[in-house]
């Protein structure tokens, strides 16, 4: 099998196409390449499984290091990541969002003896087909080939394309979850979610349990100071700061300390009791699986989907060097 490999951003734009600009603009090269394919104007004029086909990547499964096709591999994932009974629109942006972020997982070299892991926790789930039903592999694998080869770039570098399970309304901005600014991961509106199976969870403690959770955090909490403070939010509606017991606390650190499912979180004192409720699944940075499914069900292409969730990006048509 032949080897993808992203160089220079010269390098790049002689293997990427651009087909489609947010502000849309008639398709061209980012630079001026020699030799460059046609440019085709919609996604259905790509061959089918090409370049995925014949680009391998190595995944680590299990501590073993296994090599296989993109192709198998994002079908492989798209089982892991999206149920398949998704509208095709959004199964299609999960496949374009989830080779992205494959192949800039395998650029960044995070693991020595492999491109990428099949743990989610990591990079992003993998399975195999065996054990799913004919249909949802079929469904898998025909999203993975109705868009061969294409991932989404900005500036002529592949994006980091993150991905989450529902948001709670609105995506957040990577700079309040990981503390950078990534220009393409901007808190986004993502709506109509409100069916998800985690959309909404509740979780109560006992207070003196609450307290000493917090304490774990910050030694200084005796357990005699007001409980509730000011809360601050980010622009995407999760918690940016919490004064709790006299001590601020980040979202994220309170995500984290007690297992919570996101950051858009409501604390509420009952007394004896704290009461905490969080709408939405994940780290709500990227795309909303859940906000694909339902812009896909509005009759939205998976095109539209993505540079929603993506700001500034463009969808780029990959080709295999000789």
């Amino acid at each position: 099998m032949k080897r993808f490999y992203l160089g220079l951003v010269a390098a790049l734009a002689v293997l990427c196409v651009v087909l489609f600009y947010p502000s849309g603009q008639a398709a061209r090269t980012q630079a001026e390449p020699t030799e460059a394919a046609a440019v085709p104007t919609h996604t259905a004029a790509l061959p089918a499984a090409r370049f995925d086909a014949q680009t391998s990547i190595s995944v680590l499964l299990d501590g073993q290091t296994r090599e296989m096709s993109l192709q198998d591999y994002l079908t492989g994932v798209l089982l892991a990541e999206m149920p398949t009974d998704f509208p095709a629109e959004a199964l299609k942006a999960q496949a374009v969002a989830s080779r992205t972020f494959a192949l800039h997982q395998r650029a960044a070299r995070k693991h020595t003896n492999a491109d990428i892991c099949g743990d989610s926790a990591c990079c992003q789930g993998w399975v195999s087909s065996e054990g799913f039903s004919a249909e949802a592999v079929k469904n898998a694998a025909e999203a993975v080939a109705a868009t061969d080869g294409l991932a989404l770039c900005y500036d002529g570098e592949l994006i980091d394309a993150t991905f989450f399970s529902c948001s709670g309304g609105s995506t957040e901005a990577a700079v309040e979850v990981w503390g950078s600014d990534v220009p393409y991961l901007q808190a986004v509106e993502s709506p109509n979610e409100e069916d998800a199976p985690r959309y909404y969870d509740e979780t109560s403690l006992p207070r003196a349990e609450f307290v000493r959770i917090l304490q774990t955090e910050n030694p200084a909490i005796t357990g005699a100071e007001p409980l509730l403070g000011t809360i601050t939010r980010t622009q995407g509606g999760g918690v940016a700061t919490a004064t709790l017991c006299g001590q601020v606390f980040e979202g994220t650190t309170l995500r984290r300390l007690f297992g919570l499912r996101s950051t858009d979180l409501t604390i509420r004192d009952e007394g004896e009791r704290i009461v905490l409720t969080t709408r939405g699944f994940g780290h709500r940075v990227g795309m909303s699986q859940y906000g694909a499914r339902a812009m896909a069900e509005a009759g939205d292409g998976f095109e539209t989907i993505l540079l929603h969730y993506y700001q500034g990006a463009a969808l780029y048509r990959l080709e295999l060097s000789e």
